[in-house]
């Protein structure tokens, strides 16, 4: 199950340029009860948390500590650390519905109605902390305590004049806790379950345009982005700037030779073959080049002729590779020959004047603003008619209340606009660019997300959650405490068969030595086996002296349990460790060796169960054929080419000369290895991502081999590297023991050996 990257970078004027995109969307999940949202019922427990840290938050950030049910001594290592907790909870939920249903898109509906939750629980409290304190100056008053009301009435003012600032923070902060749970640990959980694409970017949640209140504000575009206009009479509009890259873009493209996949997250979506309208393939091109511009990288690959001339310096000083040199050369004349292209376009669209005009005026915007705001200021910077009207709403200020604006500020910034060399303004033109190709990316996300967001449909209303359930609309994201341990029935189940050699002749010896083998084997070898079971979901169904057969169950509704066959092969690797420290103490009590082959069944049915008084006793097909898997065909044990192979497992077909004279169709070699049925090998190609690689493992010979790769999960959630070898079944002569020909078919094994291991790790 190769994994391949769905949008390759394309190349620009020579340049690579990496597309941005991600496949958010809701499209293909079951509307609710209305028929036009979605049903979710999202954990109260969840909701009560959040309202109480984001009381914190608020309180924390706006330094007034007089609000309803603030803590004091709110131990904030310990609460962050509990909420990140909630969070995980919450989205490990969402993971187990999203594998039941087989649709990732679950996922993100988890995350937007996480989102809700945030800027509700923001907004909610800090509406709670006006009224609190509003009803508190009002009790102060009835009660003549002044010097209270007065400190009070502080505090209402810090919270009223900064609810955009205190609001944003918080709403950041929150958004930060569930960016570092999902970055931490949930997102390579996503990748087992569904890969690549269930991913979103780290960007989309970390985005300031999500946690600002209101959208539109001057102030915030300029500390965080750039100023730009949505109104007509704004001489900066976002749209010009976009128009003006795009345009750029398509003028030094020509005809793009690229086909991007569909991208749902923006609704825009590849070209499929030649259109017949014009208009349509020259939509279909700026969506390329819409896509290029979200990328604040690409903005330095195409005109960061600075940075590149940088590393030419120090390539120098180092004396690297010369190819690299010249190459570097070349990417920065080009880059410069961009850069002043964009400045020639933006200049022909009267938008470098405005660039320059809105970089220098943060530097004394602050002074006008209030009564002005920062788009006045630029308006009259840039547009000769706006400044009449401006100095004169500056005279009447002057003349009602007195303050006096002197304009000898935005006089000199003039001056300095007048005469700042070609080489700054570039400069600034760069810095722009960047900026606005990262606002831009943040205004996308944010309308998808606003707009699922409108889509979401909180119930908790008892009649209309089991009408909703009953119906199979309602999307449930609770914490573990909130959901009912209802016990399902198992519905399919793996088997895990160890053939146990040698451990007559270690009793033998012991007993001769005077040694205890009860005890030995116990605290050696069975003790430690049943210590691990619990953390693969195993269980024993028959353990005696030279066999143990355990079993995984995948029950119904449990889809975070649904790794039988993946847990099965980390179980099955774990107990070799456990045998293979059995034998180097054995080693130093000078008794046998232990030997073991381990062979692993899957069965897509639920077994059988008998009971024996209060003994459960199972019953399935998938025990004989595990069975089968873990045994020897002993005379294949003292072919040396086996033995010193990195590889413990090898199956062959007997010869049909050879059949009447065996005692089975097959022979196999397994010492200390682990065999995979093949219904096993195509369970675990659906459990999780599996990247083929064809490569000669260290120490093997012949053709090179084909090995699968992935990682599973445990039931804590860990995960560990699993690699699966699918080697070529051929036919042997049971006279000569030489091959005769090939089935066509193959055999499955769990690999082991360290220097294979560690190999995979160095090239992943």
């Amino acid at each position: 199950m190769p994994i391949s990257d769905p949008l390759q970078p394309k190349k620009f004027a020579g340049i690579p340029l990496k597309p941005y995109w991600h496949a958010f969307s809701l499209d293909r999940l079951k509307l609710g009860v209305d028929n036009l949202r979605y049903d979710i019922h999202l954990s109260p427990g969840f909701i009560k948390a959040t309202r109480r840290v984001a009381l914190q938050l608020i309180g924390r950030v706006s330094g007034v500590v007089d609000l309803p049910d603030y803590e004091n001594g709110f131990n904030w290592y310990r609460g962050e650390k509990e909420f990140k907790g909630l969070c995980r909870d919450i989205i490990a939920d969402a993971v187990k519905r999203a594998k039941l249903d087989n649709e990732f898109q679950i996922l993100f509906l988890a995350k937007a109605a996480i989102a809700v939750a945030f800027k509700e629980a923001v907004n909610d409290r800090y509406k709670a902390c006006l009224q609190h304190v509003t009803n508190q100056i009002w009790r102060q008053e009835v009660a003549y305590n002044q010097d209270q009301v007065k400190h009070l009435q502080e505090a209402l003012q810090i919270l009223t004049r900064n609810r955009d600032t205190t609001t944003r923070n918080a709403n950041a902060r929150l958004f930060r806790y569930l960016t570092d749970v999902l970055q931490d640990s949930m997102n390579e959980l996503y990748t087992l379950h569904f890969g690549p694409e269930a991913l979103l970017p780290e960007d989309f949640f970390a985005n300031p345009l999500l946690h600002a209140e209101p959208l539109i504000n001057d102030n915030f575009l300029m500390s965080e982005y750039v100023l730009l206009g949505s109104r007509r009479e704004d001489v900066n509009q976002y749209e010009d700037f976009l128009s003006a890259l795009n345009d750029f873009l398509a003028s030094r493209d020509g005809q793009p030779d690229m086909v991007l996949p569909e991208m749902p997250g923006d609704g825009t979506s590849r070209p499929t073959g030649t259109s017949d309208s014009q208009d349509s393939t020259a939509k279909q091109h700026n969506m390329v080049y819409t896509a290029w511009i979200k990328q604040e990288i690409n903005m330095d690959a195409l005109f960061n002729y600075y940075r590149t001339e940088q590393m030419l310096r120090r390539d120098k000083r180092r004396a690297t590779d010369k190819k690299r040199i010249r190459k570097l050369r070349q990417v920065t004349r080009l880059q410069k020959r961009l850069l002043k292209a964009l400045m020639k376009e933006f200049n022909a669209r009267e938008l470098t004047h405005i660039v320059v005009a809105t970089e220098e005026m943060k530097a004394f915007c602050d002074n006008y603003c209030p009564p002005l705001t920062p788009h006045e200021v630029l308006q009259y910077i840039v547009d000769r008619k706006s400044r009449k009207p401006i100095r004169a709403k500056l005279k009447r200020i002057k003349k009602n209340y007195g303050e006096d604006y002197s304009l000898q500020p935005i006089r000199n910034c003039l001056s300095r606009i007048r005469w700042l060399p070609r080489q700054q303004k570039m400069e600034i033109l760069l810095d722009f660019v960047k900026t606005f190709a990262r606002y831009h990316r943040d205004l996308c996300n944010y309308n998808i997300i606003n707009h699922a967001i409108s889509y979401i449909n909180f119930v908790n209303d008892d009649t209309f959650l089991k009408l909703s359930r009953a119906n199979n609309s309602l999307y449930e994201f609770l914490l573990p405490n909130e959901q009912k341990p209802d016990e399902m029935p198992i519905i399919r189940h793996t088997v895990l068969k160890a053939d146990v050699r040698g451990s007559t002749g270690i009793v033998n010896e012991m007993k001769s030595q005077g040694m205890n083998p009860a005890t030995n084997f116990s605290l050696n070898f069975f003790d430690p086996i049943t210590s691990i079971l619990s953390r693969f979901g195993a269980f024993k169904v028959f353990i005696e002296g030279d066999a143990i057969i355990l079993s995984l169950f995948e029950h119904e509704n449990q889809p975070q349990n649904w790794y039988s066959v993946a847990r099965a092969c980390g179980l099955a690797m774990n107990t070799l460790l456990i045998v293979q420290r059995y034998n180097r103490k054995n080693v130093a009590s000078r008794l046998p060796l232990l030997e073991i082959g381990i062979g692993i069944s899957y069965s897509a049915n639920a077994p059988t169960f008998f009971f024996d008084e209060d003994n459960r006793i199972m019953i399935s097909p998938a025990i004989n054929q595990a069975d089968r898997l873990s045994g020897c065909f002993k005379p294949l044990r003292e072919q040396a080419p086996l033995r010193q192979s990195p590889f413990n497992v090898f199956v062959y077909e007997i010869a049909a000369a050879d059949q009447k004279t065996a005692a089975g169709q097959y022979i196999r070699y397994n010492v200390n290895g682990i065999e995979l049925s093949d219904d096993a090998f195509e369970k675990l190609q659906k459990e999780i991502q599996l990247e083929q690689l064809d490569l000669k493992a260290p120490g093997a010979e012949g053709e090179p081999h084909q090995l699968f790769v992935g990682k599973y999960p445990t039931v804590s959630g860990t995960s560990h590297q699993l690699i699966i070898r699918q080697a070529p079944l051929p036919i042997i002569s049971l006279t000569n023991f030489k091959v005769t020909g090939s089935t066509g078919r193959y055999y499955y094994e769990v690999c082991t050996n360290p220097a294979l291991l560690e190999y995979i790790k160095d090239l992943r």
